[in-house]
């Protein structure tokens, strides 16, 4: 359990950091130095299972995923501020706008009836985050439902697990893997698999359409 989540949790670092904002040069100049190894053949690419309805090919996915972002950013290096400005353009057309944008990144808008916002879900959240002792740093900024942040919210927990089972600390460490897996199973599970059709099918940049992919295999 503790060596899967030590491999997840650099995943979920990298993910968190791309759906929360536009990637910092910092960020994309360490992706570039990922040496990835596919696991499957490029000119066929996967299906996510969680939107197909397939079985396996999570290591596949993320893979394949993890090519598309390394790839993308090694194509365009030369001209990398020039780049930069462009995905930033592509964040904010997916994700935020500045209407009807084709990936809306809250939880609420795929849960509730009304396609809306801050509903009674964004407040389900932050009452997970609160019981497994996190602080939200964008609280009131950004909602509690946002993918961003919820990606933090794992990667917290896969953090302050690891910690509190080397510490020997094994009952609270099973406390905060409980959490952690309600919230996969009975909250993330059911609406990223939407959310990252969305992306699939509207990014122009392979970039984000191989974080989509990369999404998609740790949440199956």
């Amino acid at each position: 359990m503790i060596d899967e989540l030590k491999e997840e949790l650099y995943i979920y670092n990298l993910l968190r950091q791309l759906f929360l904002n536009e990637p910092s040069k910092e960020l994309i100049e360490g992706i570039g130095k990922i040496d990835v190894h596919p696991e499957i053949d490029e000119n066929n690419p996967p299906s996510p299972p969680l939107l197909k309805g397939c079985e396996g090919g999570l290591s596949g996915e993320i893979s394949y995923g993890l090519n598309l972002i390394v790839d993308s950013v090694k194509k365009n290096k030369h001209r990398l501020d020039e780049w930069m400005e462009e995905l930033a353009i592509e964040y904010t057309r997916l994700f935020i706008g500045p209407k009807n944008p084709p990936a809306i990144p809250y939880a609420s808008f795929y849960l509730s009836e009304s396609r809306s916002l801050m509903t009674g879900e964004t407040i389900d959240v932050r009452k997970r985050y609160l019981e497994a002792g996190m602080a939200v740093k964008e609280l009131y900024s950004i909602p509690d439902d946002h993918i961003g942040i919820e990606l933090e919210f794992v990667y917290y927990l896969a953090q302050r697990i690891i910690e509190l089972f080397e510490q020997g600390d094994r009952r609270e460490a099973s406390r905060l893997f409980e959490i952690r897996s309600d919230f996969l199973s009975e909250h993330m599970v059911l609406w990223l698999p939407f959310f990252v059709d969305k992306i699939v099918n509207f990014a122009q940049e392979d970039f984000y359409r191989g974080a989509a992919f990369v999404l998609s295999g740790v949440i199956s």
